[in-house]
């Protein structure tokens, strides 16, 4: 995911419509570095948090 698309997800309004994936299970996006390139997400499913690259988020599963 780019990081405009990152921020444009977190900043909505309709946030609850749109799934965003990290390997595979859905997370919520807390917020975001743009000058390292990080996010910080909380998993849905077990509510843990942690940081990963942009990259690595997606908008659908991977199959």
């Amino acid at each position: 995911m780019q990081l405009r698309r990152a921020a444009e997800i977190m900043n909505s309004k309709q946030k609850e419509n749109i799934a965003v994936y990290y390997q595979n299970e859905p997370v919520n996006i807390v917020s975001l570095n743009s000058n390292i390139g990080t996010a910080y997400v909380k998993s849905i499913n077990n509510k843990r948090g942690f940081d990963i690259l942009i990259e690595e988020l997606s908008e659908k599963k991977q199959q």
